[in-house]
């Protein structure tokens, strides 16, 4: 791994420091803050993409809670050791999107894709883990390089922009018509998200997706398009099971495409690791890349145990830390163990679950837009030479040009290769490697 040499913020308290109770106390709200501003969203919109009901929408809260502390724990004390988040990781949200959007069109119910996510998630956190002790991080990461990671990202947001737009204008299985309240709700979240992200610095900017969704839901209170919080508390137990979804079952086609996900995060994980190192001035070692790496895989483990969605470490925790000066992990440590009390209260899990439609299509919207900005910004990264553009126009006609094809073209093939060759985005992905690193390979 090659060593960033950035000029280093002011550190009010380093990583094994310790912070005086009276300042301890602030800091670790402040983290708790920064935890729920991330991770209390996604795994709603989630869990609606996936079919559940409240009641298991509310479950699916707690569990992700519960990972969230209990992984950033992990992380913290054994694994990379700084104090990164580790929480529901947005390219897992959008490929858990993509499945189940493309479920209903390869005859599989959503009950039994649920499951198959859970066997893919463990077999996708065992690879990482295996990857993590051999030390070969930094060779998969030179095979996920910028060029795939764009293709990767650009067909993600294209598959899913005709649900994005339906869902924008309140469109579902059981409303054909626009609905102008929903509209209303959804604007209105959007631009407050987006201003506050482009406008606000610090703390505030971080917790702008938190802020505009408690906007437009109180703006649904007041359209009367909000759902009632049912109580669902005394319905649901503390310590949430394992396997929430239902007994494991494995798809080959859902497990391939979970385990490219993940690996194609370990730039995420490189990412987070090289920038905190940056900020609290410890040394860039080869062993807090691969101790990152068998925890991450770890964590996704205990997602398909756990029935959630994936996590993975939060590159703007970065900037949190240098944003508030202290890198202790005390304090770090107490704003997860919060998150983890937060997830075995019930409550908390049914008031989340109630997110209005309009404003979880709106994060939605925000992410999948930001996704293809991520995407082009990969893309920057390297020459645009006549043999890129090749590579990059290739791939992504072919991914997106799959992703139009009739469901039955395929009906004569097992159901592992229908379900590959149907999938406009692992195709894609899959496409851009064999162009870049076997067939047009440089030299």
């Amino acid at each position: 791994m090659e060593k960033n040499e950035p000029q280093q913020p002011i550190m009010r308290y380093r990583l094994n420091d310790s912070v005086p109770i009276g300042e301890l106390v602030s800091y670790s709200v402040q983290h708790l803050t920064f935890f729920l501003a991330n991770s209390a969203i996604l795994p709603v919109i989630v869990g609606v993409y996936l079919g559940l009901d409240p009641l298991a929408l509310a479950g699916l809260v707690q569990r992700t809670f519960i990972l969230c502390g209990l992984l950033s724990i992990f992380q913290a004390l054994w694994g990379h050791r700084f104090p990164i988040l580790e929480g529901p990781a947005g390219l897992w949200f959008g490929v858990l999107i993509t499945l189940a959007n493309s479920a209903p069109g390869m005859g599989k119910d959503l009950s039994v894709l649920r499951t198959d996510i859970e066997t893919g998630l463990i077999i996708a956190g065992g690879v990482c883990a295996l990857l993590g002790i051999a030390g070969m991080v930094s060779k998969v990461t030179r095979i996920f390089s910028p060029m795939v990671n764009g293709v990767f990202l650009i067909l993600m947001a294209l598959q899913l922009s005709s649900t994005v737009v339906r869902a924008m204008l309140g469109l579902n299985s059981s409303n054909h018509i626009a609905d102008p309240k929903s509209f209303i709700v959804f604007l209105i979240t959007t631009s407050l998200i987006v201003w506050i992200s482009m406008r606000k610095k610090g703390g505030f900017q971080s917790m702008a997706v938190l802020i505009g969704a408690g906007v437009g839901w109180a703006l649904a209170l007041l359209l009367g398009i909000s759902p009632p919080i049912s109580d669902y508390a005394d319905r649901m137990t503390s310590f949430p099971q394992l396997f929430a979804w239902g007994e494991p079952t494995f798809d080959p086609g859902i497990t391939v495409t979970c385990v490219l996900a993940s690996l194609l995060l370990f730039s995420n994980l490189v990412a987070s690791i090289v920038g905190m190192s940056a900020v609290t001035g410890e040394p860039l070692q080869t062993k807090l890349f691969n101790r990152g790496a068998f925890f991450t895989g770890i964590s996704d483990i205990l997602a398909g145990m756990g029935a959630t969605v994936g996590f993975i470490p939060y590159a703007s925790a970065v900037g949190f830390t240098a944003l508030t000066g202290v890198a202790a992990r005390t304090p770090f440590i107490l704003g997860a163990l919060c998150m983890i009390i937060l997830g075995i209260i019930p409550t908390v899990g049914v008031f989340f679950a109630a997110m209005p439609p309009s404003v979880s299509n709106s994060v939605v919207f925000i992410v999948f837009c930001l996704v293809v900005g991520l995407g082009v910004k990969e893309f920057g990264k390297i020459g645009m030479s006549i043999r890129e553009q090749y590579i990059i126009g290739i791939s992504c006609v072919i991914g997106v040009g799959v992703m139009f094809l009739p469901q039955e073209v395929f009906t004569n093939l097992p159901q592992i290769f229908r379900y590959l060759l149907l999938n406009g985005l692992v195709d894609g992905m899959l496409l851009c490697i064999l162009l870049e690193q076997v067939l047009l390979r440089h030299g």
